[in-house]
């Protein structure tokens, strides 16, 4: 299971999805509807811990679970819109990834799903990694596969009064598991599988994500990469009225989605955004719960 998300992470990126693409290049990918809801409202009050319950954050901006899948031989800018696997939020939603079509150039977005979960569903997936021990510092995860390149296992916990990251390199990608690797990998996996993991009556349907903030990187463009190439980039500008100019987002900047309307829900991995005279590519994600400032 680790290993097929971690390969399924590294076929998304656009330089990778150009290799395996397939389909009419032109058509376009489907396309969350902007005036979706962003934040839905749980079937129970959230905030709230069943009697006897895991203790955990309660705020819309709070991670109490968060497994994702981070480094590897990625693309530049990867990284920085790697979206995790599955993340809990304190006020009782459930982030996960969408299918990504096969086909270049595919969305520039990363494609979500949100739903919401009651709080006995929450209880559920906590019991998961307390039964296994992981609501306590992390054990040594030593990598004895010698796999090169690979993806770091991250499960991050927020719960029972402490915060608890779990890493494990290249796990799953070996011959075989045991001791606190196999017990992590196990735990994973179920986690992975979060309807029987927290019990679908427990769920409320999927939707697409629609973000509130966007936060992006901006990278300069050589003018020799905008020629050549067999699908001619769209070089769209980027509104003065969004207040966030390219110039200084090498690192990370932030936008609100009211600013730019959907012209990040309409771009694809081939779109540029030109301000002035300079052209940039853009990695961009929406912010999700726990995400740090720019």
């Amino acid at each position: 299971m680790n290993r097929r998300a971690f390969l399924s992470a590294v076929a998304a990126s656009p330089l990778l999805a150009a290799l395996v693409a397939c389909g009419d290049p032109d058509r376009a990918p489907a396309q969350a509807d902007p005036a979706a809801p962003t934040n839905p409202t749980a079937p129970t009050t959230p905030g709230t811990t069943a009697a006897a319950g895991i203790v955990h954050p309660t705020g819309p901006d709070d991670v109490v679970l968060k497994l994702s899948y981070e480094g590897g031989l990625v693309p530049a800018g990867f990284a920085f819109v790697n979206t995790p696997n599955l993340l809990i939020s304190g006020d009782g939603r459930v982030f996960t990834q969408a299918a990504v079509p096969m086909i270049y150039p595919g969305p520039l977005l990363p494609s979500l799903l949100v739903r919401t979960i009651t709080e006995d569903g929450v209880q559920a997936l906590l019991g998961v990694v307390d039964k296994a021990g992981l609501l306590a510092p992390p054990p040594g995860y030593p990598d004895r596969h010698n796999v090169a390149d690979g993806s770091s296992t991250v499960l991050t916990i927020n719960a029972a009064d402490g915060s608890f990251v779990h890493n494990a390199y290249a796990l799953g990608l070996g011959d075989g598991e045991d001791g606190p690797r196999k017990t992590l990998l196990d735990v994973t996996t179920a986690l992975s599988d979060v309807e029987t993991a927290a019990g679908t009556a427990n769920l409320g349907a999927d939707q697409p994500f629609v973000p509130a903030t966007y936060r992006f990187q901006a990278r300069v463009v050589d003018p020799s990469e905008l020629t050549g190439q067999d699908l001619p980039p769209t070089v769209v500008d980027w509104p003065e009225t969004t207040g966030t100019s390219l110039k200084g987002a090498a690192a990370c900047a932030r936008v609100e989605a009211t600013a730019v309307g959907t012209m990040f829900l309409d771009a694809k991995q081939n779109t540029y955004f030109k301000e002035g005279d300079i052209v940039y590519r853009l990695s961009v994600a929406g912010v999700l719960p726990g995400d740090p400032e720019c």
